[in-house]
C-alpha cells in the first residue's frame, strides 16, 4: 500500500476517533462524590489513546520528511534560496499535507490530556507515589496506577536523545546568525531552519504520543489484572 493511501486511511480513522473524545461524567462524579470517578477519568482517556492506530507509521513518515529536510539543508553546493525552495516543495506535496492533517488529529487527542490533569486535580484525586502503589491491592491499587498515569500526562519530559537533537538544532541556528553572509541568504537559511524545527517538533509529539500509548496500555492491563476493569468499561 502506498504511503499516501495509508495516511489517508489514518486520517479518516482520526476523524472518527475525535468524535468520541472524553466528555465529563455525571454531576455526582464531577463533584467528587463518586469514589470511582478518579480511576474512570484516567481509564477513559487511556482507552482513547490506545484506540488511535497507525501512530508508528505516521512517526516513520514524519521521520523520513525530517531526514530529507536535513539532507537539503546540508547540501552546501546549492545556494540558500534553492535549498529553501526545495524544502518548501517537499512540504507542499499532497502526501505531506495529508501527514500534517493526521498529526493535527493526534495533537487534538494529546491536548485533551490537559483536561484530564485538570479534572484529576478538581476531583482531589490521589497523588502519584514513587512506587506506583505496588504494595496496595484492590481499588486502592487501581487508583494509585491511575495517579501514575496522570502524572505521566502532566510531565512532558524529553528523552536524552531528543534533548540532544533539539540542542543541536538550536546550535545550528546560532551558527547561522553568526555567518558572514548576505542578509537574504541568512533569512533563507533561517526559514529553512524553521521548517526543520517545526518538523522536528511534530515528530516529537508523535513520539510522545507513542510513549503515552504504552503508559495507557500499562494502566488498562493493570486495572484489569486487579479486578477493577469492569467499572471503567464503556
Amino acid at each position: 500500500m502506498k504511503t499516501s493511501n495509508l495516511i489517508h486511511m489514518i486520517v479518516l480513522a482520526f476523524v472518527v476517533a475525535l468524535t468520541t473524545i472524553f466528555t465529563p461524567g455525571p454531576a455526582a462524579a464531577q463533584s467528587g462524590r463518586e469514589p470511582l470517578a478518579c480511576m474512570n477519568l484516567a481509564l477513559d482517556y487511556a482507552k482513547q489513546l490506545v484506540a488511535a492506530e497507525g501512530i508508528e507509521e505516521l512517526a516513520q513518515a514524519q521521520r523520513d520528511v525530517l531526514d530529507r529536510l536535513n539532507e537539503i539543508a546540508a547540501d552546501e553546493d546549492e545556494p540558500a534560496s534553492a535549498r529553501l525552495q526545495a524544502a518548501r516543495s517537499l512540504l507542499g506535496s499532497r502526501e505531506k499535507r495529508d501527514l500534517e492533517r493526521a498529526v493535527r488529529g493526534i495533537q487534538r487527542i494529546h491536548d485533551n490530556a490537559r483536561s484530564i490533569v485538570a479534572g484529576w486535580r478538581g476531583l482531589y484525586c490521589p497523588v502519584a507515589t514513587p512506587d506506583g502503589g505496588r504494595r496496595l491491592t484492590g481499588q486502592a491499587r487501581c487508583d494509585a496506577m491511575a495517579a501514575t498515569f496522570v502524572d505521566r500526562l502532566r510531565i512532558d519530559q524529553r528523552t536524552p536523545e531528543q534533548t540532544r537533537a533539539r540542542e543541536a538544532l538550536e546550535t545550528e541556528r546560532q551558527t547561522i546568525l553568526k555567518l558572514r553572509i548576505t542578509r537574504s541568504d541568512r533569512n533563507d537559511l533561517l526559514d529553512l531552519w524553521r521548517l526543520r524545527s517545526e518538523t522536528f517538533d511534530a515528530l516529537y509529539r508523535l513520539e510522545r504520543f507513542q510513549f503515552l500509548q504504552g503508559e495507557a496500555r500499562t494502566l488498562i492491563e493493570g486495572v484489569g489484572s486487579e479486578g477493577c476493569a469492569q467499572v471503567g468499561q464503556s
